[in-house]
């Protein structure tokens, strides 16, 4: 799946990632191009000289219940509140036999308000330890299938 998209508008919001990407802690500065061409997937593309981009999807594509929950820390990163609207994204790669899978584990999370984003890194230890029900156990490597 190739992620090459071409030039970025000049008015295109800039994300700023403060602590980057795992694996791309330098890259800190992403935009996310979306377009009928590659829907439902967006881009998360790197800024800069060999920056990488990233396939992208909502995780409630994949999962229509999906609903993590982000702690205090991590909403401070966004500089987020409770009840903000953000934009939730799973990245998406290809296993071993070549099918598409995404991330629903360690989601990218932006801030549309603030332009700030993180990647969580593993959304099960977050669960609500306050809650009567068990929290869902989300995987690194969900299938994507056809409808």
């Amino acid at each position: 799946m190739s992620t090459e998209v071409g030039s970025v508008p000049a008015d295109t919001a800039v994300i700023a990632f403060a602590d980057g990407l795992p694996g791309f802690e330098h890259q800190r500065r992403f935009v996310l191009l979306s377009g009928p061409s590659f829907e439902p997937f967006t881009i998360l593309r790197g800024l800069g000289p060999d920056a990488p981009s990233f396939a992208t999807i909502d995780p409630r594509t994949v999962v229509p219940d999906y609903a993590p929950r982000l702690g205090p820390q991590d909403l401070a990163r966004l500089d987020a509140a409770p009840g903000d609207a953000l934009v939730w994204l799973a990245i998406v790669s290809l296993d071993a036999s070549g099918e598409a899978t995404a991330n629903l584990r360690a989601p990218v999370v932006v801030s549309p308000a603030s332009l700030r984003g993180v990647q969580l890194i593993d959304i099960n230890i977050n669960a609500d330890a306050g809650s009567d029900a068990p929290a869902p156990q989300y995987r690194f490597d969900h299938p994507l299938r056809a409808a």
